[in-house]
């Protein structure tokens, strides 16, 4: 609370009087008959002070002693506040320009904080004065500029700032003197600027909104933008000048004077120069790898260069400029092409930035369609061309792995290049991360991830549903590779993750029912002739069969458990042989092994028949039909069919160089035999004696003669790959191995394009079979349904094996007809009843 002092006259009683800390606010003053010349104010308090006189010349004893000190010479009082006034308004113009003043800054402060108090008040005229200095201040500034600028002189942006924060520093000088004049006068409560704010105003209008200095600065301002951009690295010496610059037009406040221009600049830079690029993108002298790697180093540079010299908010715009005018605006003729090289090239790199470029330009969508449509496009390149079938599968398994891997990697929390980061979630108050936020982007992150695996799909289903049953008849042929090497110097891991690609590819294929056949016949040989790197891989890769297709594949299961039959079979042969022959012929009659098969579970070998009159020698006969004989004993009612396409030997050969243990196939064991009584034979005479089909002996006789080096037990006259009728075959006599066992390639392992074609043709006959069944079924449980309708539900239903024709479907119902399963509705042509 202020307080008001009224001493009495002629008294020195307020003589070591110091102002309080509010000496603005206290007021002395006196009046005669102690009336205060102050009006009456509000919170100020009166105290009225009595001093006893001491007598003297003149004055009574009967006067009173309480006086009020009155005010005397006003005219001089008058006289004196003039020269204070002038005093003080004279020393304005030398604080604004750096020059001395006449009086000490403490007296000017004194002498401001008198005027503007009462009874003077001086405070609109001192202020006034303040304001008029301040524009010639100014004036005087703008002047010096604008004969810089004319002159062409260099470094105007650094002249500028220097020249505000000289002049700032002399109005804050002058703000401290005349601190009297912002506490009482210039407040806000009267609605008047402080002397700061009027200066800054008045700078703003005198020199930032002078339009040659502004366009000076705005130009200047704009060529740094540039060249850095055009350089690609910081101003460093620049840099502090541009930040400074920007923290005045934001106090004058004229930050939008230079943002627009600013964002202005940054739109028509790179859609130009994004433009030029994709242009070289497109005529193949860049790499669009390279451009989407330039967009987003660009939008990093954007940010830093606006967060170290403007601030966060233009930095955030700046970015979006780059993403809108390089990123989203070229997307359509960039994505694909960079997509296409990163997949092409195995780069998960390439494809790792390529994904933060869609996700900043909000292009995502183009990126999965890209991504299946490059899946889709390369595998029907593969597929289609017969050529390529040895490595079709080889060559799907390596896209499959890198498109998995490549996507995997960009879901996976690591380390990664700023320009490769995804914007972190707003953070809180609390500085941690909204809770909702967070949620809401691993939310957004795994639809991603799932829509890209969705892309990697359907583009592997399209590309291998482009051509018929040659895909599920390779996969079949590459997993029987598989699974005839095992897993050799790998993990028993890796191999189940060969085989859960493989299963994977499988699902991809329309004509599941073509791979069923190849792998159940591979998968007998395999059993068979023994080829299988492991029984229990067999097992479990019947089972995860089992889980992909169903119970379809039940027969591999009747196939492990006839082989395990077989064996406790024959154990029994030969304890029955050990007990009833004798030592003689005991060897040879157990070194026979059979295998008895279901014949439904197996594919369905033919018997030799066309061509054939194939007689084994009677070594061979003999145990034959011992066994046969000892099989009828045990099952009466059960005929042996032997299928000696699948029989194998092993035969004790001698040679100069010595004796050997040969594997061979029954064919080759009975062409090999026919010399032990002739040294050499033509291919007539081996025809005749063996009774081999004439296609089946020349693949035999290959083998035999043409083989790799150390198999060759027999030699060809005249040389050649090629077999002719009129060859002539010898015993190698001279034959040597460096292993005392081996086995010569047996050319019936390997499924030729013969039984190739049969397993089709097989197929094609099943299918009909199946469209049948399933017209029948669907028909017995309906009674009655319309021809479109029954097409849509065989369709529905066959789609899990093979991809229906309709026109098939439409054979099959006429073929029922006329065997009299369905017949039409008289009325309506296109209603089918189901008969009984």
């Amino acid at each position: 609370m202020s307080v008001a002092l009224f001493p009495p006259p002629a008294s020195d009683a307020f003589s070591d009087y110091r102002p309080s800390k509010n000496a603005h606010a206290d007021f002395l003053s006196s009046a005669p008959g102690g009336s205060s010349l102050l009006p009456d104010r509000e919170g100020v308090r009166r105290v009225k002070l009595s001093i006893k006189r001491e007598p003297g010349p003149g004055h009574g004893t009967d006067e009173p002693n309480d006086r009020v000190l009155t005010r005397s010479h006003p005219a001089r009082a008058s006289e004196s506040t003039q020269k204070e006034l002038q005093v003080l308004l004279s020393s304005i113009a030398p604080l604004l320009s750096g020059s001395p003043t006449a009086q000490s800054f403490h007296h000017l402060a004194a002498t401001c904080h008198k005027l503007v108090l009462p009874p003077h008040s001086l405070g609109p005229t001192i202020y006034t004065r303040v304001h008029e200095e301040l524009e010639k201040s100014i004036a005087a500034l703008a002047r010096e500029w604008r004969g810089v600028i004319m002159g062409r002189e260099a470094g105007w942006l650094g002249r500028l700032v220097g020249g505000w924060r000289a002049w700032e520093a002399r109005v804050k000088l002058l703000s401290s003197v005349f601190v009297y004049l912002d506490g009482v006068y210039s407040v806000d409560s009267n609605g008047i600027a402080s002397i700061r704010h009027l200066a800054i105003a008045t700078f703003r209008k005198g020199i930032w909104e002078n339009e040659l200095l502004f366009q000076k600065t705005r130009d200047d301002f704009l060529l740094w933008a540039n060249n850095e951009r055009g350089a690609g690295q910081p101003n460093t010496a620049l840099r502090p000048i541009i930040g400074a610059l920007a923290a005045l037009a934001k106090l004058l406040p004229a930050f939008p004077s230079l943002l627009e221009p600013y964002l202005h600049q940054t739109v028509g830079f790179y859609r130009e120069r994004a433009d030029t690029l994709v242009g070289e993108v497109e005529s193949g002298t860049m790499s669009p790898t390279r451009y989407v790697e330039w967009v987003l180093e660009k939008a990093v540079e954007e940010r830093e260069r606006a967060e170290a010299c403007l601030d966060a908010d233009v930095g955030k715009k700046a970015v979006e400029v780059v993403r809108a005018e390089a990123g989203e605006k070229m997307s359509k003729r960039v994505v694909r092409r960079a997509l296409d090289e990163a997949m092409d090239n195995a780069d998960a790199q390439a494809l790792s930035r390529l994904y933060q470029f869609s996700v900043d330009v909000h292009v995502f969508k183009d990126l999965s369609q890209s991504l299946e449509q490059h899946i889709d496009t390369r595998l029907r390149t593969l597929i289609s061309d017969p050529a390529n079938d040895p490595q079709m599968i080889e060559g799907t398994l390596k896209l499959k792995r890198f498109a998995d891997s490549a996507i995997a990697g960009l879901f996976t929390p690591s380390p990664t290049p700023p320009e490769m980061k995804v914007a972190e979630p707003e953070k809180g108050p609390d500085g941690e991360i909204k809770v909702d936020e967070a949620r809401k982007s691993r939310s957004l992150e795994r639809a991603r991830q799932l829509e890209l695996q969705d892309a990697v799909r359907n583009g592997f289903k399209s590309g291998m549903g482009s051509r018929q049953n040659a895909p599920a008849e390779w996969i079949a042929k590459h997993l029987d590779a598989a699974m005839r090497k095992g897993q050799g110097a790998g993990t028993e891991a890796e191999f189940n993750a060969l085989l859960d690609e493989i299963i994977a590819l499988i699902g991809f294929t329309k004509d599941k029912d073509v791979f069923k056949a190849f792998y159940s016949s591979q998968l007998a040989k395999r059993l068979l002739l023994n080829k299988s790197a492991s029984d229990d891989m067999e097992r479990n890769m019947i089972v995860k069969l089992q889980k992909e297709m169903g119970e379809e594949f039940t027969s591999g299961d009747v196939m492990m458990k006839d082989l395990q039959l077989s064996e406790n079979l024959v154990k029994s042969y030969q304890t029955h042989l050990a007990k009833t022959s004798d030592a003689e012929t005991l060897p040879s009659a157990t070194s026979l092994t059979a295998n008895v098969l279901t014949e439904s579970a197996w594919p369905a070998y033919p018997l030799l028949k066309d061509g054939w009159n194939f007689t084994l020698p009677p070594q061979l006969q003999s145990s034959i039909d011992a066994f046969s004989g000892w099989y009828s004993t045990q099952h009466k009612n059960r005929q042996l069919s032997w299928r000696w396409q699948l029989a194998t030997v092993t035969l004790s050969a001698r040679f100069q160089s010595g004796k050997y243990e040969v594997g061979v196939s029954l064919f080759q064991a009975v062409v090999l035999m026919l010399f032990n009584e002739e040294d050499s034979l033509d291919f007539t005479e081996i025809k005749a004696r063996s009774g081999i089909e004439s296609s089946e002996l020349v693949r035999t006789l290959q083998s035999l003669s043409l083989g790799r080096k150390g198999t060759r037990v027999l030699l060809k006259k005249p040389p050649g790959k090629e077999v002719k009728p009129t060859d002539i075959f010898a015993f190698n006599k001279a034959f040597t191995s460096e292993r005392i066992k081996f086995r010569i390639n047996q050319i019936q392992q390997d499924m030729s394009a013969e039984e190739s074609r049969k397993t089709n043709e097989q197929v094609a006959i099943d299918r009909v079979s199946v469209l049948e069944a399933t017209i029948v079924r669907i028909m017995k449980a309906r009674k009655k349904m319309t021809l479109q309708l029954l097409i849509d539900a065989v369709v529905t239903d066959v789609n899990k094996r093979f991809p229906p024709d309709v026109k098939e479907i439409k054979k099959r119902v006429e073929s029922l007809i006329e065997r009299e399963f369905l017949m039409r509705d008289e009325e309506d042509r296109n209603l089918l009843h189901y008969l009984a």
